[in-house]
C-alpha cells in the first residue's frame, strides 16, 4: 500500500495519518547491529532482516510516541482501518477459547498458581477466563476505555499505563504474562528487563507472539495478517524470542503450546471472501500462528 500525500506534507497509510518527521531509522531493536536486508515493503515502512542476531524489525518505524497517542485512544480496540482492530468484541468468543485453552497448557506446566500480572490486557478476556487458575490477578493497559472494560469483564486490578508506571506495591508476582504485546514493543529488552523487577525471585514470563516462522508467512507473503503496520515494529521467530529473554536475564526457557481460534469470518476475509451472521462468528483453530515461550527470573 502506498502513503497518500496531502497538500500540508502529511501522509497517510489507509487511514492511519503520519508526518514525515513522525518517522525514525533505528538499528536493531534486539543487537543493536546496524547492517540490515529488506524482506518486505510497504512504503514509507520496511521490515528488514538484522544480520547479526536474525530479528526482523520495522525500519524506518513511526515514533513511540506517535504510536502509544494510538494505543491510547479509545478508537484502537473498535474502528480502525489501519491500526488496531475493527471490532475486538467480535473475536470475543474466539479470544476466551484460545485463552482457556493457553491456561490449561500452563496448569498443565504448573504455572498457574500465585499472582498473575498480564501486560497489556485488551478488554480482559485473558483475565477473567484466568480467575479459575489463579488466585490472584491484575493487569496494565494503555488504552484507558479497554482499562475500563478489563476492569469491567474481570473484576481484576487494571491499572492505566504501561508496565513502568504500574504502582511501586505491585511486584513480587509469580507469573507475568504478555499476549500479543511484544512485537509492539521499541525497547523489547528493557521491556522484559521491566517486568522481571515485578517477579519474585524464581517467578516466570510467558511471552506470545505472532510466529514469523510459520509456514502461514510463506504461504501468505504480504497478506499474512500480523504484518499489521506501522504498530507491529518487531517480527519473532522461536529462535529470536528466546534470544530476547536471553539478553533480558531470563533462564529455563521452553516452548509452551499456544492454539489460536479466530473467528471464521475474520479467516475467509483475509481470503476476500465474506461469511455474515453466526456463522462468520465460528471459532476456527489455525496451526503454527503463534509462539509462546516461558521462562524463569
Amino acid at each position: 500500500m502506498q502513503p497518500d500525500e496531502s497538500a500540508d506534507g502529511s501522509s497517510k497509510i489507509g487511514s492511519f495519518p503520519y508526518r514525515t518527521s513522525d518517522l525514525e531509522t533505528i538499528s536493531c531493536p534486539l543487537c543493536q547491529f546496524k547492517s540490515a536486508r529488506i524482506i518486505h515493503a510497504r512504503p514509507p515502512f520496511k521490515v528488514v532482516l538484522c544480520e547479526g542476531c536474525g530479528l526482523s524489525y520495522l525500519n524506518p518505524r513511526l515514533r513511540q510516541s506517535v504510536m502509544r497517542s494510538t494505543y491510547e485512544g479509545n478508537g484502537y480496540f473498535s474502528d480502525s482501518a489501519t491500526a488496531g482492530y475493527r471490532d475486538y468484541v467480535s473475536q470475543e468468543k474466539s479470544l476466551r477459547i484460545t485463552f482457556r485453552r493457553f491456561l490449561t497448557e500452563l496448569k498443565r506446566i504448573g504455572l498457574t498458581s500465585g499472582r498473575l500480572l498480564e501486560v497489556g490486557c485488551g478488554y480482559g478476556y485473558f483475565l477473567d477466563e484466568a480467575r479459575d487458575f489463579f488466585p490472584s490477578v491484575s493487569g496494565t493497559e494503555l488504552s484507558p476505555d479497554a482499562a475500563y472494560h478489563a476492569r469491567k469483564s474481570s473484576v481484576a486490578n487494571v491499572h492505566t499505563g504501561d508496565i513502568d508506571s504500574i504502582p511501586p506495591e505491585w511486584n513480587n508476582f509469580d507469573i507475568i504474562v504478555a499476549i500479543n504485546v511484544v512485537e509492539h514493543i521499541y525497547a523489547p529488552v528493557e521491556f522484559l528487563i521491566a517486568a522481571k523487577q515485578k517477579l519474585k525471585d524464581g517467578g516466570k514470563v510467558v511471552v506470545a507472539t505472532p510466529d514469523f516462522g510459520s509456514f502461514w508467512v510463506k504461504i501468505l507473503g504480504s497478506r499474512w495478517p500480523s504484518f499489521k503496520i506501522p504498530e507491529h515494529v518487531t517480527f519473532y521467530t522461536k529462535k529470536t524470542l528466546g534470544l530476547l529473554l536471553e539478553k533480558a536475564g531470563f533462564s529455563n526457557i521452553r516452548e509452551v503450546p499456544f492454539h489460536h481460534f479466530f473467528p471464521l469470518g475474520l479467516i475467509a476475509g483475509k481470503f476476500g471472501l465474506s461469511i455474515r451472521g453466526d456463522a462468520g462468528l465460528l471459532p476456527v483453530w489455525l496451526p503454527k500462528t503463534m509462539i509462546a515461550l516461558s521462562a524463569q527470573k
